[in-house]
């Protein structure tokens, strides 16, 4: 199905004015015939070039067996698992495990040079969103029609190592990653100990849509570029060390969760993106359907957000969030830290905004991630920031309209209150999603703040600039009621 949509889709951009109809709107069979055949060609010569890549991969993979080479044409498991090192063993075994499924074979040691492209084509050809989550279901359930929670933990634990591959990312081990994965477990699972396709598909397009996205793109890249797992580059990111240290309420873990879950309004990639090199328009028919899909990593792109305001270093005052919050217009994500190990992040779509009307728009979200990972609501109107309105709660208040209230935050920030129950709060968090323009244009804007107000404190007051006259001021009045002697006191000096 992918090659015949990437095929056509390129074929329309090869040859914009192509008829497909009369003038009295009956197919033109001479036309579509051609298209079929083009379709056809285009379908061989990819299946073609799939065999040569996965044949010079599998020819690599040879030449790491220690024994020599004995069997000419086979591949030991050992040598095919070894390739796989650090957090993508566990990958590499089941892939091995899968890849040995797909043909009837006695030795379950060694698979041949033919059984490995042949498992290869048939996981570089999947292209559709349900036919990805039906295999990757049974892959990682290992061939049975039901997840385990054991299953579902190493399913997100390998997800996540492939995604820092794919995205280049140094792996480095995190305590509290575990605990994000087993909250992940206990909001699929909940008091169930096993689910079938049906299930998990359903809470998979609620809670985490993108979450097979970076695994199948990773997958093909090893595939398809003749590379070993091993090969792939990985570095540290600084700009993400910033904001995933001990003393901070997110991980990396945390960061790739919310990158397979939230809108792409807080992802989004810079101007005209690429893939490998390649842009949208590539002639590569693949490619194309993998771009059209979405296969994209998206973690790499979180490491643009910015740290605006931590409580632990800015001080846990409304004050001093209004400070370093306001004037960002552009989206932020929010982590609140409180009472009875909770962690929820609170992604804001818009400039945060202080009224009695509520604000956000479509791509709002409220996310539970401790003890257990939940999607609470998503919608408009979520949020209010009240000080002074006195027909509504003052502080920050969580919930859309229409919808119970889930957090409401005391303008004294020494409180929160979840769902109606007061908490002690012990952390907030906010980073910036937008681009450092935006960052730029609040620095600028709370630089003019600070100029207005030093002008003001030191400009003098001039009556008569008004149109006024002291003696006939009604201060004046008031501080000779006062016992005050204001005598001939003038502006003008």
């Amino acid at each position: 199905m992918g090659n015949k949509l990437a095929s056509h889709i390129q074929s329309q951009l090869q040859h914009p004015k192509r008829k497909i109809s009369n003038d009295h709107g009956n197919y033109n069979a001479l036309d579509g015939g051609e298209d079929v055949e083009s379709d056809k060609a285009n379908s061989r010569k990819n299946r073609k070039q799939l065999t040569i890549t996965l044949m010079k991969l599998f020819e690599k993979l040879e030449l790491t067996q220690d024994e020599g080479n004995k069997h000419p044409g086979e591949l030991s498991r050992i040598a095919f698992e070894s390739a796989f090192q650090g957090p993508l063993h566990l990958f590499g075994k089941l892939l091995y495990r899968h890849m040995m499924t797909v043909s009837v074979t006695t030795n379950r040691e060694r698979i041949t040079r033919e059984q490995f492209v042949k498992a290869g084509k048939e996981i570089l050809m999947m292209y559709e969103e349900k036919q990805l989550v039906r295999f990757y279901f049974h892959f990682f359930a290992e061939g049975k029609d039901h997840l385990t929670i054991d299953d579902a933990k190493r399913m997100f634990e390998v997800s996540f190592a492939l995604t820092l591959s794919l995205s280049q990312i140094l792996y480095k081990e995190d305590e509290r990653d575990p605990r994000m994965f087993s909250a992940m477990a206990t909001g699929l699972f909940g008091i169930k100990t096993e689910i079938n396709h049906d299930e998990f598909s359903k809470w998979l397009n609620e809670s985490c849509p993108h979450l097979f996205h970076s695994v199948h793109n990773w997958v093909s890249k090893i595939l398809t570029g003749s590379s070993l797992p091993q090969e792939m580059e990985v570095a540290r990111v600084p700009q993400l060390e910033g904001v995933v240290g001990t003393n901070n309420c997110t991980s990396m873990a945390i960061l790739w969760l919310l990158s397979i879950t939230l809108p792409a309004i807080y992802t989004k990639p810079p101007p005209n993106p690429t893939a490998d090199g390649a842009s949208s328009s590539t002639k590569d028919p693949m490619l194309t359907s993998m771009l059209l899909l979405r296969k994209m990593a998206r973690l790499s792109l979180v490491q643009g957000w910015k740290l605006l305001y931590n409580s632990s270093e800015h001080g846990l005052s409304l004050n001093r969030f209004n400070n370093h919050v306001s004037a960002y217009n552009a989206p932020t994500v929010n982590f609140m830290a409180f009472e009875g190990r909770n962690l929820y992040c609170l992604a804001v779509d818009r400039s945060w905004s202080e009224g009695p009307n509520k604000f956000g728009g479509a791509d709002c979200m409220l996310i539970q991630l401790f003890p257990v990972y939940r999607v609470v609501q998503a919608g408009p109107k979520m949020v209010r920031w009240n000080e002074n309105a006195k027909e509504f709660p003052k502080g920050i208040s969580v919930g859309c309209d229409g919808k119970s209230e889930v957090l409401r935050l005391t303008p004294e920030f020494d409180k929160i209150y979840h769902y109606s129950a007061p908490c002690e709060i012990h952390k907030i968090e906010v980073l910036g999603c937008g681009a450092e323009t935006a960052l730029q244009a609040q620095k600028s804007q709370k630089d003019w703040e600070i100029k207005a107000v030093h002008r003001e404190q030191h400009r003098k007051l001039r009556p008569e600039a008004y149109g006024e006259d002291w003696r006939n001021c009604p201060d004046t009045q008031i501080l000779q009621w006062g016992g005050v002697d204001v005598g001939n006191h003038s502006y003008n000096r």
